[in-house]
């Protein structure tokens, strides 16, 4: 009898390790959610955007990775090809991880500069979606933003990115606090000389955004 025991308090034992571990695991993921009403999407241009570009909600979960998601009023099954020369759809999130600087350059034409280190963009361009993240950092000293594809997944209305370990340590390791902020909107756009953003004038036209939310802590 004293025997049978052992194997139980082995299993016992094991249980209590897994249960500590994910405690620790949740206990270390932060989360931040923002809100958006629905039917509020419109196109810089005064144009009603589609359902598929009005947001709902966004998040961003930091953890050891880095998880953000967009849920839109809309399907995204069956989207349609995007308008213009190498147009696409993006939904994205700027991650201004150090609100004392502004790189400039891409996504942007060069020269003008954006308050986020960091972007994560989920992109549709008439026939797969991708996912790009870009550090924008080293366009303070002169260099050019680094780019990383990274997964993304569709399901329903809802897009889900996700960074990877090592990038996302990269970006815990750059945020200062107090001031570092995320947002998200959904645009369209064309790909020009190399950016992806342009302007307006390029057929570029942002759909439906939430605001600077504060880091999650």
């Amino acid at each position: 009898m004293k025997n049978q025991n052992i194997p139980m308090k082995r299993l016992f034992t094991s249980l209590c390790t897994l249960l500590v571990s994910l405690t620790a695991l949740t206990a270390r993921a932060q989360t931040g959610t923002g809100i958006d009403p629905q039917g509020d999407a419109f196109y810089s241009n005064g144009n009603e955007a589609p359902a598929f570009f009005d947001i709902l909600a966004a998040s961003i979960t930091i953890s050891d990775t880095l998880t953000l998601t967009v849920d839109v009023a809309g399907s995204l099954d069956a989207l349609p090809k995007p308008p213009g020369s190498d147009g696409f759809f993006a939904w994205h999130f700027a991650l201004n991880t150090n609100d004392s600087t502004d790189p400039p350059g891409f996504p942007l034409p060069p020269g003008q500069t954006a308050p986020a280190e960091f972007g994560v963009d989920a992109d549709w361009d008439g026939t797969a979606f991708s996912g790009l993240l870009f550090d924008r950092r080293p366009a303070l000293t002169g260099g050019t933003a680094l780019l990383y594809s990274i997964p993304v997944s569709v399901s329903g209305s809802r897009v889900t990115i996700t960074v990877p370990a090592a990038l996302a340590a990269q970006i815990r390791a750059a945020v200062v606090l107090p001031g570092a902020t995320w947002n998200c909107f959904t645009l369209r756009g064309n790909k020009v000389a190399g950016n992806i953003v342009g302007t307006e004038d390029n057929g570029v036209h942002t759909a439906d955004t939430i605001g600077r939310q504060p880091w999650p802590q």
